[in-house]
C-alpha cells in the first residue's frame, strides 16, 4: 500500500460539524461577589443555538438556564476559573444532547468585561470520522519520518513501506510492494543479505516478541548499517499475518564511534611513548641531583634548590609512572605482575616510613592481626598501599591520624585504610575509581592533586591480584577503603610478567 499525503487542510477534511462556535460571556455574581452564572453577550450562528450548533445560550440568555448540562460537565467551572484567574484554559468535555453524546473541545480566554468561549465539535469516539482523522495523522508521520518503516506478510512480501524505506531500496514504492527481499536485492551479496533478513523475520515470528537488530543486513536495501526494531503483526483475534520493521540508518554514527575509538587508541599510544621517553631524562635529573646533594660543601641555598629539583623530579616520575600504568591497564590487558612471597606487614612499614618523611607532623598507625604473608607482586602492592595512604593524608585535616589495618581472614588478606574528615559525597562514590577523576571534598581548591589516577591504579592492581576494593564514608565514622586479596594471584586475576622473578627476588624487592 502506497502512503499518500492529503493536501486539504485538516479543518476541511473534518467536515462542517467540526467548525468552531464562539460566544462572549459576562459573569453574573451573587451578593457576596461569587460568580454563579454567565450571560451570553454575543455569539456565532452555531453558538447561538442554530441548527447543528452547540446548544449553548443565545445572546441575552444565561448559561445555566439554556444549558443546565454546563454545570454537570465542568464547563461552568472552567469559565469561573478563567474569569477569576484571568488565564486562558483548554478542556475537553462531553454531554448528552438530543441526538446523542456530543464531545467538545472548549477554549476559554479572558476579555474585557468577561470571557470568550470557543467550542470545537469533536468526532464521537470509535466513529469512522475519528478513525479517518487518526489514520491521516499516522500517514503524515510515516511520510515525514527519516526512519524506514515497512511491513511484510507471512510470505515475506512487502505490503507497506514509507518513502524512507523506498529510498533505501532505491526504487519507487510500486516496484517494492508485493515483492520479497530476495527478489529485490538480487546478486550474490544481495542473496546473503536477503537470507539474513529472512532469518531475522523468522526469529521474530517464532518467538512472537519484538526484537532489536543491528547490522548491514538489518534494514531495507544494503550499503548502510541499520538499527532495526522488528515485531509481529496480529489480527484482533491474535492470529499472526506478518512482521513490521522500523529501521534507522546509523552508518554515520557507527563510523564516528570507530573514528573515536581509533583516536583513543592513538592517544593511548602517544601517552605510552611519552611516558617511556620522559623516563630517561627524569632519571638523569634525579641521579644528578642525588649526587650533588651527597656533597658536604654545598651552601644552604644551593642545597635547598637541589632538594626542590629532586622533589619536583620525583613528582614528575610518579606521574609518568601513573600514565604508563594507565596505558598498560587499557591497552595491555591489565597491569603486569611479578608475584613472589611477600610479608605484607614489613612492606607496609616501609611504605608508611616513606610517607611520614613527606608528611611531617602526621602520624600513621599500623595494626596487624593474624597472618600477613602471601604470594603477590610486592612492588605493585606497595604502590597500591602508598596511593591509598597518600589519598587519606590528602583528604584529612592536619594533625589527625591515619590508621592502616592488616588482618588475615582465612584465605583472604584484609587491608583497611581509615581517615577522619569531610566525607565523600554519595553521588561521587561510583566514580572514585575512574581515571582522571578527582573528588573535591572541600569548597577551597587544593594544590598538587596530581592527575587523578591514584585510586584508578589501586583498583587495577587489586583487580589484577583477583581481589576487590570498596569504600564507605560518613561524617561520624570517617572514610574507609577496604581491600580484600586472595593469598596468591589466581590464574585469571592478572597478567603475570614473563620476566617474573623468583619468590626470593620478589621478597627482596619488598625489603
Amino acid at each position: 500500500m502506497r502512503l499518500r499525503r492529503e493536501t486539504k487542510p485538516l479543518a476541511e477534511r473534518r467536515g462542517p460539524a467540526a467548525r468552531d462556535d464562539w460566544m462572549m460571556l459576562r459573569g453574573i455574581r451573587s451578593s457576596s461577589g461569587a460568580i454563579i452564572d454567565f450571560e451570553c453577550v454575543n455569539a456565532s450562528a452555531g453558538g447561538a443555538g442554530g441548527e447543528g450548533g452547540s446548544g449553548l445560550p443565545p445572546p441575552g440568555s444565561r448559561l445555566l438556564e439554556a444549558s443546565a448540562w454546563g454545570a454537570e460537565c465542568g464547563l461552568l467551572e472552567l469559565c469561573v476559573r478563567v474569569m477569576e484567574r484571568q488565564v486562558p484554559e483548554v478542556k475537553r468535555f462531553t454531554h448528552a444532547g438530543p441526538s446523542g453524546t456530543v464531545r467538545w473541545l472548549a477554549r476559554a480566554a479572558p476579555c474585557e468585561g468577561g470571557l470568550t468561549l470557543f467550542l470545537e465539535a469533536l468526532a464521537p469516539r470509535g466513529s469512522k470520522q475519528e478513525e479517518a482523522q487518526d489514520w491521516e495523522v499516522v500517514k503524515a508521520i510515516l511520510e515525514e519520518t527519516s526512519d524506514a518503516v515497512f511491513a511484510k506478510n507471512l510470505e515475506g512480501q512487502y505490503i507497506l513501506l514509507n518513502p524512507a524505506a523506498a529510498r533505501a531500496f532505491g526504487r519507487p514504492s510500486e516496484e517494492v510492494l508485493g515483492r520479497t527481499d530476495k527478489e529485490l536485492l538480487g546478486g550474490l551479496a544481495g542473496s546473503d543479505a536477503a537470507a539474513a533478513v529472512t532469518c531475522q523475520d523468522l526469529a521474530v515470528l517464532t518467538s512472537g516478541q519484538t526484537a532489536l537488530f543491528e547490522g548491514a543486513d538489518s534494514g531495507p536495501g544494503f550499503g548502510c548499517v541499520w538499527q532495526s526494531t522488528r515485531g509481529v503483526l496480529r489480527h484482533p483475534g491474535g492470529t499472526r499475518y506478518g512482521v513490521f520493521g522500523i529501521s534507522r540508518d546509523v552508518t554515520v554514527q557507527r563510523r564516528q564511534e570507530l573514528d573515536q575509538a581509533q583516536e583513543g587508541r592513538c592517544r593511548e599510544r602517544f601517552m605510552a611513548m611519552l611516558g617511556h621517553d620522559l623516563g630517561n631524562p627524569l632519571s638523569a635529573i634525579r641521579l644528578t641531583s642525588a649526587a650533588l646533594l651527597a656533597r658536604d660543601s654545598l651552601s644552604p641555598e644551593v642545597r635547598r634548590g637541589l632538594e626542590r629539583i629532586e622533589g619536583s623530579a620525583g613528582r614528575m616520575a610518579r606521574m609518568v609512572r601513573q600514565l604508563l600504568d594507565l596505558t598498560r591497564a587499557r591497552m595491555g590487558g591489565g597491569i603486569p605482575l611479578r608475584p613472589g612471597e611477600v610479608a605484607l606487614d614489613e612492606l607496609c612499614r616501609l611504605v608508611i616510613g616513606e610517607l611520614e618523611l613527606t608528611a611531617p607532623g602526621r602520624s600513621i598507625h599500623l595494626e596487624v592481626r593474624g597472618p600477613c604473608r602471601g604470594f603477590w607482586d610486592a612492588e605493585r602492592i606497595a604502590q597500591a598501599l602508598s596511593n591509598l595512604v597518600a589519598n587519606a593524608l590528602q583528604h584529612s585535616p592536619a594533625g589527625t591520624p591515619i590508621r592502616v589495618s592488616l588482618e588475615g581472614v582465612e584465605a583472604l588478606q584484609r587491608i583497611e585504610v581509615h581517615n577522619v574528615g569531610q566525607p565523600i559525597p554519595e553521588a561521587l562514590r561510583p566514580r572514585l575509581f575512574e581515571p582522571f577523576f578527582r573528588a573535591r571534598r572541600s569548597a577551597t581548591p587544593q594544590p598538587g592533586l596530581g592527575l587523578g589516577l591514584g585510586l584508578f591504579i589501586v583498583s587495577q592492581i587489586v583487580q589484577a591480584h583477583g581481589g576487590s576494593i570498596e569504600v564507605s564514608s560518613t561524617a561520624e565514622e570517617g572514610t574507609r577503603f577496604i581491600v580484600l586479596l586472595p593469598r596468591s594471584v589466581p590464574a585469571t586475576g592478572g597478567r603475570v610478567d614473563e620476566r617474573a622473578s623468583s619468590p626470593q627476588a620478589c621478597g627482596a624487592a619488598a625489603s
